[in-house]
């Protein structure tokens, strides 16, 4: 074998884990992107036992698919959908959430004004002697 040949053998094999090594890392996903991702799938399945459920079914839903998304994109070895998706999914669980305490609180107010307008038509029929007295 010439030398140049040789030459050219010995880098092209100290070279061959190095281009494997960087088509790793920019096909597959991270390690901070998978630990994201089983948060999200975390958060999302704790959803299920909650008030959200009733309160906020269709984010819950659309957060659902995003974890699908997610999953599909950790299988598929991209790291950008798979962060996305997660991201998504996570600040769909915090709507859902908010969605959930603004419903309760509108349920509430409600219940305050009926009653409110109760006592209001009980006070005018006690001042106008039609009613109970004091």
């Amino acid at each position: 074998m010439k030398p140049i040949q040789l030459c050219a053998a010995v880098t092209l094999l100290a070279l061959i884990p190095v281009f494997s090594y960087a088509a790793d890392e920019a096909g597959g996903v991270k390690p901070e992107t998978t630990a994201l991702y089983q948060k999200a799938r975390d958060l999302v399945g704790k959803l299920n036992n909650t008030p959200a459920t009733k309160y906020a079914p269709e984010v819950i839903e659309q957060a659902a698919a995003n974890i699908e998304a997610a999953q599909n994109g950790l299988q598929q070895g991209n790291d950008r959908a798979t962060r996305q998706a997660s991201e998504l999914a996570t600040t769909q669980v915090k709507l859902a959430q908010a969605l959930t305490d603004e419903r309760i609180a509108a349920e509430k107010t409600t219940a305050a004004n009926k009653e409110l307008a109760q006592l209001k038509q009980r006070l005018e029929a006690i001042l106008a002697g039609k009613g109970e007295k004091p």
